[in-house]
């Protein structure tokens, strides 16, 4: 009766140990399968025109090894959208819309200044915005904050890792520098949108006596102001 249990003792360790090493085995298949899959999305990343190509946002991986590919891809679509943010601030700058019949009416320009100082102060957020997010503080406090589902400190230090061997590599920041320099160029020509717009209302005050508002629009009385002013418009939409 001893060595009967004894046996079945055995068996059961054997059973038990065969257990944990077909666990062992499919998590390590596991874990090498996410692992490539996320090493996948995250080269395409690297690789791509991330200005002038969409990200693609959904996510291959599972378990925490999409916490991290969902981190990384959010991050890098939150810098993206501030360029857009820039430069759909570059296509709200409408000479037609700014000096409208309703923001000139009695040759005054009281709604004109402000719109432009809105569009001015927006574009400044965003810049800061860019720079503050594509600094490795920032890039870093993404992932920190993020809840993963393993309880093993070791094995989370793992995926900070490997987001951040994604997101600190030399060839992300290039990407990030280009979509910084993208965004200071946008809010470049957003200042010169602003020049143009200074010497057009300019132009409207100094030559009020030729213009008057009719049927919603500037109409003016001198040839030679009407050219002066398209002149002018022209410039602005060439920016």
């Amino acid at each position: 009766m001893e060595n009967k249990k004894k046996i079945i003792g055995m068996v059961l360790i054997i059973i038990l140990i065969i257990a944990l090493i077909a666990v062992t085995i499919l998590y390590n298949n596991f874990s090498e399968t996410q692992l490539n899959l996320l090493t996948e999305e995250s080269n395409k990343l690297i690789q791509q025109d991330l200005i002038n190509e969409e990200i693609d946002e959904e996510i291959k991986t599972q378990k925490d090894y999409a916490v991290v590919e969902k981190t990384i891809k959010e991050y890098l679509s939150n810098i993206k959208n501030i360029y857009l943010e820039m430069e759909n601030l570059n296509s709200k700058i409408n000479a037609d819309e700014i000096f409208s019949a309703s923001n000139v009416q009695d040759h005054k320009f009281n709604n004109v200044d402000p719109l432009i100082e809105e569009i001015r102060e927006k574009s400044k957020e965003y810049l800061e915005q860019c720079k503050a997010l594509i600094g490795e503080e920032k890039i870093k406090e993404a992932i920190n904050s993020v809840q993963f589902s393993t309880p093993i400190p070791n094995r989370r230090e793992y995926y900070i890792n490997l987001y951040n061997t994604v997101m600190l590599s030399d060839t992300m920041k290039s990407q990030l520098t280009k979509i910084e320099e993208s965004v200071e160029q946008s809010k470049d020509n957003l200042y010169d949108k602003f020049s143009v717009l200074s010497k057009i209302k300019t132009h409207l005050e100094e030559n009020a006596r030729y213009w008057n508002v009719k049927d919603d629009k500037i109409v003016f009385t001198n040839a030679n102001i009407m050219v002066e002013y398209y002149d002018l418009i022209n410039e602005l939409n060439s920016k």
